[in-house]
């Protein structure tokens, strides 16, 4: 590779180290007043926008907490303290209504085996009821059905 002037180095800069020709678009050299004014102006741009950025998420959190003043310090302070009140809500919430739920399973349990217990007496009942028809008409007695399905003797 030759080094002569307005060869490349491969950083984007000259390495002939001379002045850039006016209306030239490449950077200036490394190290020059204005290779150091460009850099200066880039940086405070890129401030710029990152103090426009923390001041918009700021102003943001103003308008979703409550009770925010206009200083920056306190939406910061009143935004940790409502997160905060927010993450034991959640918490409180959870603890109850993982304790409603136990709750609910016990009795929808115990409604379930209350339930298996008169289904089963119903059909003991009905077994019982189903041998005294037997033993009715066994004994000659004709039982009679009303509107409702119930029996009378005679």
């Amino acid at each position: 590779m030759g080094g002569g002037p307005g060869v490349s180095n491969g950083e984007g800069s000259p390495t002939d180290g001379g002045p850039q020709a006016p209306g030239s678009s490449s950077k200036p050299q490394v190290g020059t007043d204005e290779w150091h004014k460009i850099r200066k102006d880039n940086h405070k741009e890129v401030e710029r926008r990152r103090r426009e950025t923390i001041n918009e998420g700021i102003n943001e959190l103003a308008k979703i907490v409550p009770g925010c003043e206009k200083n920056k310090g306190s939406i910061l302070a009143r935004a940790v303290q409502f997160i905060t009140q927010l993450k034991e809500n959640e918490t409180q919430n959870i603890e109850k209504w993982t304790l409603e739920k136990l709750l609910s399973e016990q009795a929808i349990t115990e409604l379930g085996t209350s339930c298996d217990k008169l289904k089963a007496e119903c059909q003991r009942a009905w077994a019982e009821c189903e041998q005294w028809k037997k033993a009715a008409q066994k004994a000659g007695v004709t039982i009679d059905h009303d509107e409702k399905g119930e029996g009378d003797a005679e």
